[in-house]
């Protein structure tokens, strides 16, 4: 057997079970084939691809909780990957499981981080086999204790695929006031807002939060005078007549009509593009690698852009989808 055909993180257990010895198991680490993540426990040396990530962090935590034993189950980021919610960039190697018992104490070690419960009842969910916190608790869980860059896209998606309400998400939020982080949790609920629709677009309007610029309305959608649809943008700020488009790959690789043809996908998206410019909109258009590298010229042009708006020159109109039930605020 190579590596290639084993999860991308198993157990002693399991590789004995698919009919490889410790001898073999002993091979492959020496060959950087598998690397030992902990006793008992080991790990594809290969960096999963982006869509692979969730995955292979469910088979880490599935290696960490048969490891373990009884009475813990996944949480926080792992919990939040089974829910199959968006996970945070950069590495994903620590494995978060919630023991159960109302005495334990958190403790850590290297790539696991063991929280406690501080409750006698615990909500929990069943996903192919593992245990792990509810959606809520599991999205309260990552607000009080992750920032915002990864906590928001998590609430974000929950309210998005309607696996929680706003009423759930502030109720469970209200039974943990005294848990550690609610004060963290409070300060960023107000920018949880469930009617965006990817980890991108909520990933961006937390850096233009942390950037102290105005956040634009997301999915507003964009009809010409004579009421046509022409375009749902990413956000827009309505009032300065100014469109906010994030321009993520994943989008040009989805398939029309069971062909994926990126260039295709590029001319329809240039189209559209340029019929909301035509309606006399501004436009502001970047990516994920100019979030990161380039902050202060896409800031400068957010500013440029808005300051030249103008709704007199908008042939057209805005339709601004409702927050009802989707935001915590």
């Amino acid at each position: 057997m190579k590596s290639i055909e084993l999860p991308y993180a198993f157990t002693r257990r399991q590789a004995l079970a698919l009919g490889l010895s410790d001898f073999r198991l002993q091979g492959m680490v020496r060959r950087g084939e598998i690397e030992r993540v902990r006793r008992g426990v080991f790990a594809q040396t290969v960096t999963p691809a982006s869509v692979q990530r969730a995955a292979a962090h469910r088979d880490l935590a599935r290696a960490a909780l048969d490891t373990y034993g009884d009475g813990l189950a996944l949480s926080h980021l792992s919990a939040a990957a089974a829910h199959g919610l968006p996970l945070p960039l950069g590495p994903l190697n620590t494995v978060h499981l919630l023991d159960l018992s109302p005495t334990a104490k958190t403790r850590r070690a290297p790539e696991l981080w063991v929280h406690t419960a501080d409750s006698y009842s615990v909500d929990l969910a069943t996903t192919g086999g593992l245990p792990m916190t509810s959606a809520v608790l599991t999205v309260t869980d990552c607000l009080r204790t992750f920032g915002p860059r990864v906590s928001v896209p998590i609430a974000d998606a929950a309210l998005h695929l309607r696996l929680v309400t706003r009423n759930q998400v502030l109720n469970e939020m209200a039974m943990q006031c005294h848990w550690p982080g609610r004060t963290r949790a409070d300060a960023v609920a107000p920018l949880v807002d469930g009617r965006r629709e990817t980890w991108l677009e909520s990933y961006t309007y937390v850096r233009l939060a942390e950037w102290g610029l105005t956040l634009p309305q997301p999915q507003v959608e964009v009809f010409d005078e004579s009421g046509g649809f022409v375009a749902r943008t990413d956000g827009a700020w309505v009032e300065q007549a100014t469109v906010l488009e994030i321009d993520g790959m994943d989008k040009y690789r989805l398939p029309k009509n069971g062909v994926v043809d990126p260039e295709a996908a590029w001319e329809i998206e240039k189209a559209r593009y340029d019929r909301v410019g035509n309606l006399g909109l501004e436009r502001v258009r970047f990516g994920l690698k100019d979030i990161l590298r380039h902050e202060e010229r896409v800031r400068s042009v957010i500013r440029t852009r808005r300051a030249c708006g103008s709704l007199a020159r908008f042939a057209g109109y805005f339709r601004v989808p409702s927050a009802s039930n989707l935001t915590l605020s």
